[in-house]
């Protein structure tokens, strides 16, 4: 089926309750709309602001956000299934509000300051990503492939990371013995970072 386009100036998102295989280009909704039980199949967001916007209860499901903002959005009991995001603004998201499963893809995004505790992150993508001051606390990110971002100043802790690939990441700090990493794969010299809490000396 052949998407098709919303005109920016268009205010049906906030009216439907299922929209299904459209794109929206340069949709800008203001701080503090709510969208409740809209739910999103096979849509595409280009270049869309949506900063501060409340998704309750929203299901997205086989849609992708391109070059997007949304910023310190509020995602409460929301769904993201087969979702990616590529090159789009994600600070301050409280991803743990969604309180099940997250299939997401995240490519060359800006995750700063959110939090994923207790989150399954299981087998997502989270590549060429700025990762600054995020929280994996209790967070199951196993099987997943975080190569080439920078996760800095990002805690794990009680981490599952098991088979994730970390290969050309960098600024991690990372407890051997306060996660789980069982096959996990690292490149030197950032691996080096988790002899730090040893006070050793290398040379």
């Amino acid at each position: 089926m052949m998407k098709s386009k919303m005109n920016k100036n268009e205010t049906d998102i906030l009216n439907i309750d299922l929209i299904a295989d459209e794109i929206f280009s340069e949709i800008e909704l203001q701080q503090n709309t709510k969208l409740t039980e809209v739910e999103f199949s096979d849509c595409t967001f280009i270049n869309c602001k949506f900063s501060k916007v409340i998704f309750f209860a929203c299901r997205f499901e086989n849609c992708s956000f391109k070059n997007c903002d949304l910023s310190s959005i509020l995602i409460k009991h929301s769904v993201f299934a087969g979702v990616t995001f590529e090159e789009s603004k994600l600070t301050g998201i409280q991803w743990a509000d969604t309180g099940i499963p997250l299939n997401i893809k995240f490519r060359q995004c800006l995750l700063n300051y959110c939090s994923f505790i207790g989150v399954d992150l299981r087998k997502t993508e989270m590549t060429n990503c700025m990762v600054k001051e995020a929280d994996f606390a209790e967070t199951n990110l196993s099987k997943s492939n975080c190569r080439y971002s920078d996760f800095t100043g990002s805690r794990f802790v009680n981490t599952n990371l098991e088979y994730t690939d970390f290969s050309y990441a960098s600024n991690y700090s990372i407890h051997p013995d306060g996660n789980k990493l069982k096959k996990t794969v690292f490149s030197l010299p950032d691996v080096l970072s988790l002899l730090d809490v040893y006070d050793i000396v290398i040379k």
